[in-house]
């Protein structure tokens, strides 16, 4: 097959990004792939045809508007492709799109937590909401790939999608997130982090708006646990929360990093009380390295959980008492937090990237099969 994939950029950095990283490279063997997108992280990618899609990357909605303006060109000029497997909202004329996020449950979910939005936010609500709403209801010639069920039923309810729609859950690489790190990595993390090998630590990774604030809450409910946030947002206002709470030096902050499996290495519990995430990839890269999560039920990777089993669930995300309880326990019995941990890392291993490959793939055979 000749298969074209459409995503802003190519990196293995986050989200569906990696995720178009993570199919590239498994397809490249067998079919000729084509990536369209505006930046390249080319390295390690040979077999693949990169195109550069121009992108005026003044803001998100400049960046999401001319991009697919440019890529709807591009690709409208032909190329013989079978497959056009765009993400989201990326350009017109796909016959596969994977749904990566309903920004209108998105906003809702903030708004439900008092949070404000810059103008410039509303307007990309304003704008891109209706737009996205019209590429799930009106696209029903292309198979969408929803990213978990929550999110296949918010596409459903939100944005009246009825046309063919399959749940394919993100995988995680389980060799790169391994608990065989959790010996001389952990170790040499902890010295350069000044916390000792007795200590309990709690890791929270990504977008501060996911469950920032309630978890430094409910940090400050459980004496002697301390707290790691890597993320790219911008940390000022945690920063301060974490100091009206008298947190201090129980809280540390560290920016985004290649080497994030070196959290998971040394940390003890992995907590992610967002609430609203289509899925979640540091929830699985957590089990797969063998911690304890916590997370909320607004998370799509919340479907691969089974509570107490492999994690503790969260019936609501913004409930401080019950995570504070969550973690008091994982910090508190290592014997029921280890065991949890290890049926997490059980668990992942079952959600290789090769089977979402696999899975897509047989997506993209009922496309080609509806189009004979």
């Amino acid at each position: 097959m000749r298969i074209a994939l459409v995503v802003h950029e190519y990196n293995r950095g986050f989200g569906h990004s990696r995720y178009v990283v993570e199919l590239a490279e498994r397809f490249r063997a067998r079919h000729e792939v084509h990536v369209f997108a505006h930046r390249f992280d080319s390295r390690g990618a040979e077999g693949i045809t990169f195109h550069r899609v121009p992108a005026v990357r003044a803001t998100a909605l400049t960046t999401v508007l001319s991009f697919y303006a440019s890529a709807s060109l591009q690709l409208g000029r032909g190329g013989g492709f079978d497959i056009v497997h765009a993400q989201g909202l990326a350009t017109t004329g796909a016959n596969v799109i994977t749904a990566h996020i309903c920004n209108r449950s998105w906003f809702r979910a903030q708004r439900a937590l008092g949070h404000d939005y810059t103008a410039r936010q509303r307007l990309f609500e304003r704008v891109v909401v209706p737009l996205e709403e019209r590429l799930y209801r009106t696209s029903g010639g292309a198979t969408v790939i929803a990213i978990s069920h929550r999110l296949e039923e918010e596409l459903r309810e939100l944005y009246g999608r009825t046309g063919p729609t399959r749940v394919i859950h993100h995988g995680v690489d389980v060799e790169r997130f391994s608990p065989a790190l959790r010996g001389d990595t952990r170790r040499e993390v902890r010295a350069a982090l000044g916390v000792g090998l007795e200590e309990r630590t709690a890791l929270y990774v990504g977008d501060l708006r996911k469950g920032a604030a309630v978890t430094l809450e409910a940090l400050a409910r459980v004496p002697g646990l301390t707290l790691d946030l890597v993320t790219r947002g911008d940390t000022g206002p945690t920063r301060a929360r974490a100091e009206r709470l008298g947190l201090g030096a129980r809280v540390r902050f560290h920016p985004p990093t290649d080497a994030i499996e070196r959290f998971y290495a040394a940390a003890d519990l992995f907590v992610c009380p967002t609430p609203y995430d289509a899925f979640g990839m540091v929830v699985t890269e957590a089990m797969a390295a063998g911690l304890p999560v916590i997370v909320s039920r607004a998370a799509g990777a919340s479907e691969l959980i089974t509570h107490r089993e492999d994690g503790l669930l969260l019936d609501e995300a913004g409930d401080v008492e019950a995570l504070a309880a969550a973690m008091r326990e994982l910090a508190g019995d290592v014997a029921f937090s280890e065991r949890l941990g290890r049926a997490a890392r059980v668990r992942a291993e079952r959600c290789t990237w090769d089977e979402v490959a696999r899975q897509t793939l047989e997506v993209y055979a009922q496309v080609r099969e509806r189009r004979v």
